[in-house]
């Protein structure tokens, strides 16, 4: 449905405790004439939706929180909590960007923290920022231009990601974690709190440092991703040939081929390599 921008008062006393099926949009939100709500949006005290903005149904926004922008589009999935000051669909933090209307994605289960900020994406990086499913993204937390986050990823307190940054299915930034641009963070990686991050991060590992440094394999979020105890050894064995600063990468991908055999994870971890534009972190 298409909400008007000043959406009509309860003029009767409301019942306590709250009835949240009678009062869906606080009567101080402002929502856009272009926004498209679900029925059973909740949209709290003093937020704005500016602009094309798609909120999709059972997703709760708080007060004060402000999605959208003249600058672009933002779609937003179901389920979705989004929490006290919030920003999301701001303009890229980039001096090149002109009012080319670009996009923010959000999609299903997903919660956002107080004041976390997410930008829209760019024309020059695809124009396009995207967020996948059940991820956590907490407080103060900054998702830069451009930047793609798989599903199942946690972002701590104040982490903050330039632009472009990838980011794989279940990794984990600690808080006060700084990525650089075009950098990748393999899938299930654990990056400690306080590292700076300015290489790719490999799959399954954990890193910390600065600049940050693969130290170990992630065996417990292997596990928790339910992973069997043949495959965590046998990535254990490739992670550690990898972070071998004494062999080239090619010959660690040739002695990987040799001695840890084949399965989904390796192949994963090795194709990864192989695609590596930024470098490898290697300990």
């Amino acid at each position: 449905m298409t909400c008007s921008r000043r959406p009509t008062r309860v003029s009767e006393p409301l019942p306590v405790p709250l009835r949240r099926s009678r009062l869906k949009i606080h009567p101080t939100a402002i929502v856009s004439e272009q926004a498209r709500i679900s029925s059973d949006v909740e949209i709290g005290p003093y937020s704005v939706i500016d602009g094309e903005v798609e909120i999709g149904a059972n997703t709760i926004v708080e007060s004060h929180v402000r999605i959208g922008s003249r600058f672009g589009t933002v779609v937003i999935g179901e389920h979705n909590f989004i929490q006290s000051g919030a920003t999301l669909g701001g303009p890229p933090q980039d001096r090149n960007y002109k009012d080319s209307r670009t996009r923010l994605e959000l999609g299903d289960r997903n919660r956002i923290g107080e004041c976390a900020s997410l930008n829209l994406g760019s024309h020059a990086g695809g124009g396009l920022t995207r967020v996948g499913n059940d991820t956590f993204i907490m407080a103060y937390v900054h998702v830069g231009h451009d930047c793609q986050i798989a599903d199942e990823v946690v972002l701590t307190n104040l982490s903050q990601l330039a632009g472009h940054v990838l980011i794989g299915r279940g990794v984990v930034i600690s808080a006060l974690v700084g990525v650089s641009q075009f950098v990748r963070l393999g899938e299930y990686s654990f990056i400690v709190a306080g590292a700076r991050v300015n290489k790719d991060i490999l799959p399954y590992t954990i890193a910390e440092g600065h600049w940050a440094v693969p130290k170990a394999t992630n065996k417990v979020g292997l596990k928790r991703a339910g992973r069997s105890a043949d495959e965590t050894r046998a990535i254990d064995r490739a992670i550690r040939i990898v972070i071998n600063k004494g062999l080239t990468i090619d010959e660690a991908l040739e002695k990987i081929h040799v001695e840890c055999g084949t399965n989904a994870l390796i192949e994963h971890l090795v194709d990864f390599i192989n695609t590596a534009d930024k470098g490898i972190a290697r300990a």
